[in-house]
């Protein structure tokens, strides 16, 4: 069962989402100490959050329409949502976020899509208007996507990556949310690289990207430079500088070919999986066994 639907306008999505999560969300706000909830609600801000409250609007206007009208949802101030995603922007677990993008060849299903997710992580499905549906893995307070498919067979997820996030100096919102664009707009990675590319955003992550035909790729972002993986071996690794880089990336080529199911297991953490030629989407529980893992399909 999805935890949540959103229909319509980006307006519409964020006001399903906030509904939904309305008492969850607001019992996270009332943790606030009485004058921080009320500097929040008047909107008074540091000179940081009101620029990126302003480039939001102007580089991602559909997002902030999302994530104004999931504050309206859930009757709370959109600047307390807009300060979590500018410190937070990639959902990194534990200060550490695993991820990884396998081609047809290494992988035992087709290809394949994974990255580590937070405690507080929701199954979410989005039919955009005038966009592809897509299911997708996010957080309650966040319109952006952490990783998902679309019904054209594209799959995209952001990884944090080590080191101090970089500026972009014409843009301060994080280039992680454009995966959510990634997933509305492309039916494949050629055009969804380019697009990443050409866009603004800083931070410091990767979008590891897959596709139904077992194209894999990944598009870097360090403040406003950008760089992209293609591997020659089928396989692209990011740990978030986990402190063992080096013996998860063996033992995972070591695995080939590779299974889903098995992937939360190995790296000890909950994931989310994606097979986009599938169309379905896991989340994988790292217990002793599949039990407790549930599949999404589009």
């Amino acid at each position: 069962m999805l935890d949540c639907e959103c229909e319509g306008a980006p307006r519409d999505l964020g006001l399903d989402q906030g509904r939904r999560y309305r008492q969850l969300l607001g019992g996270s706000f009332r943790s606030r100490p009485l004058w921080q909830r009320a500097l929040l609600r008047l909107g008074r801000g540091s000179d940081a959050q009101q620029r990126f409250q302003q480039d939001l609007r102007r580089f991602f206007p559909q997002q902030a329409e999302a994530t104004e009208a999931l504050a309206t949802g859930a009757r709370l101030p959109a600047a307390w949502l807009l300060e979590r995603l500018a410190s937070d922007p990639t959902g990194a677990v534990r200060g550490e976020c695993l991820g990884l993008a396998a081609a047809r060849a290494v992988s035992a299903s087709g290809p394949l899509l994974a990255r580590s997710i937070p405690t507080d992580a929701i199954v979410r499905r989005s039919k955009p208007e005038g966009g592809f549906q897509s299911i997708e893995i996010t957080q309650p307070w966040r319109t952006a996507p952490l990783a998902g498919v679309n019904e054209a067979g594209l799959a995209a997820a952001v990884v944090a990556e080590p080191g101090e996030p970089g500026g972009d100096p014409a843009c301060a919102v994080p280039a992680s949310l454009l995966v959510l664009d990634c997933l509305a707009r492309f039916d494949g990675l050629d055009g969804a690289i380019d697009w990443l590319l050409a866009r603004p955003g800083g931070g410091n992550a990767t979008i590891l990207l897959a596709d139904a035909r077992g194209e894999i790729a990944g598009v870097g972002f360090r403040g406003a430079e950008r760089t992209i993986s293609r591997p020659a071996d089928d396989l692209l690794v990011r740990t978030g500088g986990h402190e063992r880089h080096g013996e998860i990336e063996k033992g995972l080529r070591e695995a080939s070919p590779l299974v889903a199911s098995d992937l939360a297991r190995f790296l000890g953490t909950e994931l989310v999986a994606i097979e986009p030629d599938r169309g379905r989407l896991g989340w994988l529980h790292r217990g002793a066994s599949d039990e407790g893992d549930r599949w999404f399909e589009l």
